[in-house]
């Protein structure tokens, strides 16, 4: 990574397309140098998955233009964020003899790199594509709990990866409404965005230390694990902010976009905060009465249910096997992480875990810096930070990032760059050809990545 390196997010949500270019300050310290957000249209995203290619295009056509007119951008490459109940996540453990076990007693980088191609030839499903693969830790004959296998001695090489992988037509669709909203407009990156999120919200040594991020979206409510600095679980339940509006829709007997506005303006996660007496005027229909609710309901309808969110996101924890050696505990993003004492909810019901709301952190003190400083923002940033530091914190004594410029597209704008054309630029060990750690070589039209 560069001083000056320029990395744009898009995050095309359920709700709204946002957008971020940011400027690398340096390696833990960024600078938004624009923003935009644009509203899509009801059922055009469900679940992760595009319905309305025509309305999708249309909103990352106006975000990206938006986009440009505010950085002064020309705006060519940007990191795309996939997600939803379209997404599947296995746990693998290869194991193989070495190729070079004949000549050498020490694993070297083609066995580590025939270890991948034989995985990634295993993961073919013909409705599915491969996204990321995420390396856990390695093992070398019998020693496990190895990071780094280049130069450990042994005869066996294996190790535990997680699997991403993704409905083809869903990833083919989002793919299409990128490039129907401006054909010169490619994706540097694919990133899962819980994955991407996690980079705006947690340091690395939260990462070590082990900790859970929750992101709670508007369909889905994802949970990354972390520990030792490695990712250890993935998965999502399919319950989340949209829920909490469809719950106030019903209690309180008003149309849905009454519901969403009663949710963010008066929104509270805990009843017993609240007074008996409040009561709210909900405009709900023209030339009636205002209807009176009382604030006291409210936050019981959304407590009631952010303890079920807080609850099947628990179980997960302890399904994944890593709920004891989790010190940092739980950190909450998402839209619906903003709701007041929402960390108390979560805090309760996950026995006493340590909590709290993370919104994007390491940007530069500025103006625009606000605009972005919220939770509901974290995966548009977590996507522009992915073009300036690794996903995975190891990679940066392993491979460096790849080198990007800041190029002049015209007299006037800069360019947002890509990656280099250079095959060692990308993967998770250096001089790796094929489809790296989070995407895929851009020559390479079978997996996910460029």
């Amino acid at each position: 990574m560069e001083k000056g390196t320029i990395s744009v997010g898009l995050d095309i949500g359920s709700t709204k397309v946002a957008a971020v270019a940011v400027e690398a300050h340096d390696q833990d310290m960024i600078e938004i140098i624009g923003f935009s957000e644009v509203e899509v249209p009801e059922d055009a995203i469900v679940r992760g998955a595009v319905k309305n290619v025509n309305q999708v295009r249309m909103a990352i056509r106006s975000a990206i233009s938006e986009l440009t007119m505010r950085s002064d951008l020309d705006i060519r490459n940007v990191n795309v964020g996939f997600g939803g109940s379209h997404v599947q996540v296995s746990s693998i453990s290869p194991n193989m003899v070495r190729p070079t076990s004949a000549s050498s007693n020490e694993v070297t980088q083609t066995d580590v790199d025939q270890l991948i191609r034989d995985l990634y030839r295993a993961q073919t499903e013909p409705n599915n594509e491969v996204m990321h693969i995420i390396p856990g830790e390695f093992t070398v004959d019998n020693g496990k709990g190895v990071k780094e296998p280049v130069g450990r001695i042994g005869v066996r090489l294996g190790g535990e990866f997680l699997v991403v992988s993704s409905n083809k037509q869903a990833i083919d669709v989002t793919r299409a409404s990128i490039k129907g909203a401006d054909p010169l407009l490619n994706y540097e990156q694919l990133i899962l965005s819980p994955i991407a999120a996690g980079l705006a919200v947690l340091s690395e040594e939260e990462m070590e230390a082990g900790t859970a991020l929750v992101d709670i979206g508007d369909h889905v409510t994802d949970i990354v694990i972390y520990h030792d600095g490695v990712i250890r679980h993935i998965a999502s339940v399919p319950i989340a902010g949209t829920h909490i509006t469809s719950d106030l829709k019903i209690g309180c007997g008003i149309q849905m976009n009454n519901a969403k506005s009663l949710k963010e303006q008066h929104g509270e996660s805990l009843s017993e905060n609240t007074a008996m007496n409040i009561e709210i005027l909900v405009n709900y229909l023209r030339g009636r009465e205002p209807k009176r609710i009382l604030k006291r309901n409210v936050a019981l309808i959304v407590e009631e249910r952010l303890k079920e969110i807080a609850a099947l996101v628990y179980a997960e924890i302890l399904e994944s096997g890593f709920s004891d050696l989790l010190v940092g505990g739980i950190v909450l993003t998402g839209g619906t992480a903003n709701m007041p004492d929402i960390e108390t909810v979560f805090n309760r019901v996950a026995g006493d875990m340590p909590v709290r709301v993370g919104i994007p952190t390491g940007l530069a003190n500025t103006p625009k810096a606000d605009e972005v400083a919220n939770t509901q923002y974290a995966t548009a940033v977590g996507l522009a930070w992915a073009g300036i530091k690794r996903v995975d914190p190891r990679l940066d004594s392993i491979c460096p990032t790849p080198n990007r410029t800041v190029g002049k597209a015209s007299e006037s704008k800069p360019t947002s760059a890509g990656p280099t054309d250079s095959p060692d630029a990308g993967g998770f060990f250096p001089g790796w050809p094929f489809k790296g750690i989070f995407g895929g070589d851009k020559n390479d039209k079978t997996g996910g990545g460029y």
